[in-house]
């Protein structure tokens, strides 16, 4: 692919600048807004071409020496050339551009920018171990000794070498940390201890990343429950958000696909000492909620990427819940479904930007819908 030099423009999601060239925007990881910079093209489509900062010809007065040497080339990281605070800022420019709005009151919940990650996916290939380059699968080694986002047991030069001969065998290693220590999240069970409430995640169960906001951010879905609360939770895992609430709680449904999650979903609600939680599997994607919805006034929805189907959204408009709190890893599809509910009478009256993944583009937003 050609190199060519480029005049930056502005900040957009996914950790990108933008410029243009020859009529063709340009998608850059690296750079900031008002730098003139030499760019290797990674991709180029008809229409949008993407690139990656080899040189900057005219510096921004923001940008700072990075703090890790792989950074541009390991995949990982969109923001280590600029201030934590800058990044901070411009995550909720973005947001605050997709609600307009909501912008005025939009409140930002942050924790420490390094060592936050409680569990990794290591890539192998042939014996290397480390994170996969920028568009490509060949394997970034040194990331594997040098990542800041890590809790740093999860670094593989802290784990035990008894382990590493079996392990680096497989194609990619998921590690997390569990109260037990560092464990195998692909085979093996996580324990967790949040307050005063016992959690155990399956093999290859979900789990919130950043150790430092998970509590922050029940806390904060907390605050939205008046108590006593008959409560739908969507997308409910193992059970997480509902079992940690239950003080609020009063009777409460949960919905998620996988079996084995909602058999730990009832093992946690046992082992915790709660007897009005009830839980289904029932892939959401592909079949409806049940009627037994309709007697359940506030709904709690953490859906994956994809976000929700015309179907949920459909339900949720038939049964009229009075309150949807709804926790989103992916903004654009957020507002693809809170444009749909405003269209039927809800109205966001709260939102919240958590910075669950500091040093890269993305974030978790936590908004609560009102009927109106």
């Amino acid at each position: 692919m050609e190199k060519l030099k480029i005049k930056l423009e502005k900040w957009v999601n996914g950790g990108f600048t933008i410029g243009h060239h020859d009529g063709h925007a340009v998608f850059v990881t690296g750079g900031i807004p008002g730098e003139m910079v030499e760019i290797q093209l990674i991709k180029q489509g008809s229409k949008e071409w993407f690139g990656s900062v080899i040189e900057v010809l005219e510096r921004s007065s923001e940008r700072i020496d990075s703090d890790c040497e792989v950074f541009q080339i390991c995949g990982g990281c969109s923001f280590r050339h600029i201030t934590y605070i800058n990044e901070v800022e411009i995550k909720k420019n973005l947001l605050s551009d997709m609600f307009p709005n909501e912008s005025k009151w939009l409140e930002v919940v942050t924790g420490p920018e390094v060592h936050y990650r409680n569990n990794v996916q290591w890539q192998t290939e042939n014996k290397k171990v480390g994170f996969y380059s920028k568009q490509s699968h060949s394997v970034v080694e040194k990331a594997q000794s040098v990542c800041k986002n890590l809790d740093p047991k999860l670094l593989w030069s802290e784990l035990d070498p008894k382990l590493k001969p079996k392990l680096v065998k497989q194609k990619s290693i998921q590690l997390r940390v569990s109260d037990d220590g560092v464990i195998n999240y692909d085979t093996e069970i996580t324990k967790l201890q949040l307050n005063d409430v016992s959690l155990l995640i399956p093999e290859k169960g979900f789990f919130q990343i950043n150790k430092f906001l998970v509590k922050p951010w029940l806390e904060k879905i907390s605050s939205w429950l008046t108590g006593n609360e008959k409560v739908l939770e969507l997308f409910c895992g193992s059970g997480t958000i509902g079992i940690s609430l239950h003080s609020k709680i009063s009777e409460l449904l949960g919905i998620e696909l996988h079996q084995k999650s909602i058999d730990f979903a009832k093992q946690n609600a046992k082992l915790n000492g709660i007897k009005k939680f009830s839980y289904e599997a029932i892939d959401l994607y592909q079949r409806p909620i049940p009627k037994t919805a309709e007697k359940f006034d506030t709904w709690i929805v953490n859906p994956p990427r994809a976000g929700l189907t015309p179907s949920i959204l459909e339900m949720m408009i038939k049964l009229r819940p009075s309150k949807i709190i709804y926790s989103s890893c992916n903004p654009s599809t957020l507002k693809r479904d809170v444009v749909e509910l405003k269209k039927r009478n809800y109205k966001i009256t709260k939102i919240v930007l958590l910075d669950f993944f500091p040093r890269t583009p993305h974030y978790e937003v936590l908004t609560c819908l009102e009927r109106t």
